[in-house]
């Protein structure tokens, strides 16, 4: 199971970074093309899908390193049984909310399944594809550390500015 979260999260991360290189390409492109007067028409669209398909990438990462702000100056003085319910009722709100995010992305890649890109040859579509998997990850990521509560095992928070590679 280690082996096949180790591989998923090098896959984030590499995703992460051809998206977010490929942004950073998308528009420069853009600026490049509008100083020379011959502005590229899909670079300001694509950039925008690009700009969202990276959020929610990184919204998966920073969820998977448990890097996201959490205040727990409250929290930490509970007595352990009510940090444990505290801490169910956290990941059991991320789970109800990525629930509610799954089943609304489905319908606006449905609604917009059918209506073309302006600027790129590609459905709007695109733009939300990444919603469902950015909360099948979340879902997944709030029952692991649900589970691991529920084992005695909490999740240590990363110290401020490490970062594992």
């Amino acid at each position: 199971m280690n082996f096949l979260l180790s591989i998923a999260d090098r896959l984030l991360r590499w995703s992460a970074v051809v998206l977010l290189m490929t942004l950073l390409a998308s528009v420069l492109v853009g600026v490049v093309s509008r100083q020379l007067n011959a502005p590229v028409a899909w670079s300001d669209e694509l950039a925008q899908y690009l700009l969202v398909w990276t959020a929610f990438v990184g919204w998966i990462i920073a969820g998977r390193r448990r890097s996201h702000i959490r205040i727990t100056v409250f929290a930490d003085k509970l007595p352990a049984p009510l940090g444990l319910a505290l801490e169910l009722l956290t990941q059991g709100l991320i789970v109800l909310f990525a629930l509610i995010l799954l089943r609304y992305s489905f319908g606006l890649i449905d609604r917009t399944w059918d209506v073309e890109s302006i600027a790129l040859p590609m459905t709007t579509a695109a733009l939300y594809v990444v919603m469902p998997l950015a909360a099948l990850a979340l879902i997944l990521q709030a029952l692991g550390d649900a589970a691991l509560a529920l084992a005695g095992r909490r999740v240590a928070a990363p110290e401020p500015g490490a970062q594992a590679l």
